[in-house]
């Protein structure tokens, strides 16, 4: 008797061990793509109420590559759209050939605060993904 608790508190433990590091392995979060983002720039004030600034593609591309990465081309759209609602975005069907699925954040600057966007445009065809194209702009308001 005592070896077969003992069996099922080994086997137990396996198990729970194996629980915590699925779980501690990270997806795809906006929250993390946009903490990792270079801050914006401060701009002098009469240039920097209500402007929506584009983000540059260049210090785009960490997390295109990490979006790309995460839905590459022939991905189902549900896979697709799943693993942009589990990394907080929010998706909407634009018709046969096209999803687009955005997260929304707000940043604090003092005296700042910064709305920030992102969007992701999904390419399909036959219900799958053939591009991924991200974009991220941001409105500073006093």
């Amino acid at each position: 008797m005592k070896k077969v608790l003992l069996a099922l508190a080994s086997a137990g433990t396996v198990i729970a061990c194996a629980g915590v590091a699925t779980a501690a392995q990270p997806g795809l979060s906006f929250a993390t793509l946009e903490y990792q983002q270079p801050r914006d720039p401060l701009l002098p004030s009469n240039q920097s109420a209500d402007i929506v600034e584009h983000t540059s593609a260049d210090r785009l591309a960490p997390a295109q590559a990490a979006i790309a990465q995460a839905i590459p081309a022939g991905t189902s759209r549900a896979t697709a759209e799943a693993v942009l609602i589990r990394a907080g975005a929010h998706c909407r069907a634009q018709g046969a050939a096209a999803e687009r699925c955005s997260y929304f954040d707000v940043k604090t600057r003092d005296p700042y605060v910064d709305a920030v966007h992102w969007n992701v445009d999904l390419s399909l065809a036959n219900d799958s993904v053939s591009g991924v194209q991200v974009n991220r702009t941001w409105v500073r308001d006093l």
